[in-house]
């Protein structure tokens, strides 16, 4: 219908003229020289917006719709509903100092990610953006009201690293450039008044809840995720997944080496890695040859003119970014060229940690990152993602079940289809499932039966077997992202449940790269929406 086309793309405008910071990292540049209002009058003008996005799409019956039409005001309407809630009952605007540090360095790394344009061009509105973080900053200090303890300590790091990317990676691109270094200068004197304020919070903070609670908890499952789960039977299926994972890790184990346990294998087994010198091209070459058993056992087709650039983490990101991560092409961006950073040993630091750097990179992790981040995971969904032709999908199209579980679908997916028969594989498979599985538990008791940070960080090194400083890491962040860590395993057991659907459905007709082909095409949107799709088909 195209009066709801041409509705669904004035909300869009919209949104993305609120948020320019999310309007630059998909590809449209018309926001550049703009940040986000983060003041409290800013955040109840988003409410008033939200209410005003849901009474036009309200207006549209989805009967009249086409199918396409009727998924797109589907996802457009759970997606605001959601937000406004949150804004409504959580106002993290008053509780996440996060808020505001992630502004001000997001807002100038997505004027630098991609040279959408010559430098001398993004100059204006990278210094526009500069100028405008003292405010940005400014709003924190005026918002913030009895953060969580836990939230001050985790953006107190964030603002550490907000100043070492300003000073080492955009002080030297506006060094010659008078106006843009004073903005430079006005920003990281701002940023070092709110890292004082935060300490100042710090040494009086008196505990603050950072639980979400189990009535919104269960209202994120339903509507934001559409999953058939609440906070209980979610949590009767992550601690099933924990059993059943340390079942088949005791049992691959055993075929390894019968004397050790699991543990001790994978202990042992990291120490098989590439040298520092030889590590990216190593990555390279694992990642070629993920991608090509890919075409050559026809697992899901490849769109043309991709291309995955695997380059060295950037200095600024490498202390958030151990290993590796993906960085995808904006949805709008020209070039759909993905980026897969790899972090390279440090080379000034003492040989102990140069060691231990090396084992996060053995042979065997490596294989099921490639195919995470790389082909078929990450990359691969986000392109055909991207060239999904309905726009609401391309800019409310963020299902961390299907972007989190489509990757982790991946690693299983690849095994089965005999990538590397070696067990020693399969034993880094289910490890890296059993620490997924410990997130589902975690992240429900964490925000619906009042488990304490210091117990989730033993839960996850007890358990997961994780190290103690990485557990920290992981918990902080499912204090600040409810329903996300439990995204990985239960979209990989979506995805699986969906397949095993669709072969009964069709029968003989099935086949596992036209069914993911037609998975990656409706766009990275709830499970329960993609089934919707293909049922119409």
């Amino acid at each position: 219908m195209e009066q709801f086309s041409k509705a669904a793309a004035h909300i869009i405008d919209d949104v993305l003229a609120h948020d320019p910071i999310a309007a630059t990292f998909a590809g449209v540049h018309t926001y550049d020289h703009d940040m986000p209002d983060l003041s409290a009058d800013g955040f109840a003008q988003r409410q008033a917006r939200a209410r005003a996005y849901l009474d036009t799409l309200h207006g549209y019956d989805s009967a009249p719709l086409d199918v396409d039409d009727r998924l797109d005001r589907d996802l457009m309407l759970a997606t605001i509903e959601v937000k406004l809630r949150e804004l409504v009952e959580v106002q993290d605007f008053r509780r996440n100092p996060s808020l505001y540090c992630d502004a001000a360095v997001n807002g100038v790394y997505a004027i630098l990610l991609r040279d959408y344009a010559p430098f001398d061009e993004r100059l204006p509105a990278l210094r526009s953006r500069l100028e405008q973080i003292p405010a940005v900053l400014r709003s924190g200090t005026q918002n913030l009201d009895r953060p969580p303890r836990i939230w001050i300590e985790t953006a107190l790091d964030e603002c550490a690293g907000a100043k070492s990317f300003f000073t080492d990676a955009v002080g030297p691109l506006v060094d010659d450039r008078p106006d843009a270094r004073r903005a430079l200068h006005g920003a990281l004197e701002a940023l070092g008044a709110f890292e004082t304020e935060l300490q100042a919070r710090l040494g009086r903070a008196d505990g603050a809840a950072f639980a979400l609670g189990r009535d919104l908890f269960d209202y994120k499952l339903a509507r934001e995720h559409m999953l058939p789960y609440d906070a209980d039977s979610l949590l009767e299926f992550g601690e099933s997944a924990v059993r059943s994972t340390q079942a088949a890790l005791e049992s691959v184990a055993a075929r390894i080496d019968a004397s050790k346990s699991w543990p001790q294998l994978v202990e042992a087994l990291r120490e098989d890695h590439p040298s520092e010198e030889s590590l990216l091209d190593e990555y390279r070459r694992s990642l070629a040859a993920a991608r090509q058993f890919v075409v050559q056992q026809a697992l899901v087709s490849i769109p043309q003119g991709e291309r995955l650039n695997l380059v060295e983490t950037p200095a600024f990101l490498r202390p958030t970014l151990p290993y590796a991560a993906y960085q995808p092409a904006g949805a709008f961006d020209a070039k759909q060229d993905g980026t897969y950073y790899v972090t390279p040993v440090q080379a000034d630091a003492p040989a102990a940690t140069r060691r231990d750097q090396l084992l996060g990179h053995n042979r065997y992790g490596m294989l099921l990152t490639n195919v995470h981040e790389g082909y078929p995971g990450h990359h691969l969904q986000l392109v055909r993602s991207n060239r999904v032709s309905s726009v609401p999908r391309r800019i409310f199209g963020d299902s961390s079940v299907f972007c989190e579980g489509w990757a982790l679908y991946c690693e299983q997916m690849v095994l089965d289809a005999g990538i590397d028969p070696d067990p020693r594989v399969r034993l880094f498979q289910l490890k890296d499932q059993l620490w997924r599985a410990c997130r589902v538990v975690v992240d429900v008791r964490l925000h619906t039966s009042g488990l304490s940070f210091e117990d989730a960080v033993d839960f996850m090194v007890d358990v997961a077997h994780l190290e103690r400083f990485n557990a920290i890491g992981e918990v902080r962040r499912y204090t600040q992202t409810p329903t996300q860590p439990m995204s990985y395993l239960v979209g990989k057991q979506q995805i699986m449940d969906l397949r095993e659907r669709e072969r009964s459905r069709l029968g003989s007709s099935f086949d596992l790269r036209s069914f993911h082909d037609r998975l990656l095409s409706v766009g990275t949107v709830p499970i329960a929406l993609v089934e919707s799709r293909l049922a119409a088909t």
